[in-house]
């Protein structure tokens, strides 16, 4: 009775989980946060804003376009990102503001962090990466996603 119960349950909540299939992405949102912030908007026909808070006080703002193929890596490069996304909703959102890294594991305070949010015409989905968090286990993790941003072509200094 246990096991069908536990089926049911699990038939259930993947029911509720986004489709993060073929489904064509109408805008892209990325924020790559730390000692300053970079804010980047990728719509569904490559064309790209971004919003960077350096140079200090007024930071600096551009456009971008990418190509299919580009727009296509880059999405291919998220894919593992969006598959691990959850459904946007005030009540996602604020947990990913309180969210605190386990008792136990090796934390820093100052590593940054980076933010996906993925619109779809049925699906609005989110995830965070906190860099500073089991930063060992996730190095390689991190060091993809700053890879990834640094191929954008936005004139920024690393």
């Amino acid at each position: 009775m246990r096991a069908l119960f536990a089926s049911f349950v699990l038939l259930v909540a993947s029911s509720c989980m986004p489709d993060t299939g073929n489904e064509k992405i109408e805008r892209l949102e990325m924020r790559l946060s730390g000692w300053s912030s970079l804010d980047i908007v990728i719509d569904e026909e490559g064309n790209g804003t971004y919003r960077d808070s350096e140079p200090f006080p007024d930071g600096a703002t551009g456009h971008f376009k990418l190509d299919q193929d580009e727009l296509t890596k880059v999405l291919a490069s998220l894919q593992l990102y969006r598959e691990l996304s959850v459904p946007f909703s005030d009540e996602s959102a604020m947990e990913f503001i309180e969210r605190t890294c386990p008792k136990g594991v090796p934390s820093v305070t100052d590593a940054g962090a980076f933010y996906a949010r993925w619109h779809t015409a049925t699906s609005d989905t989110h995830y965070l990466a906190d860099f500073g968090c089991d930063y060992e286990r996730y190095a390689d993790r991190n060091r993809d996603i700053i890879k990834l941003v640094k191929t954008l072509p936005i004139p920024v200094d690393w």
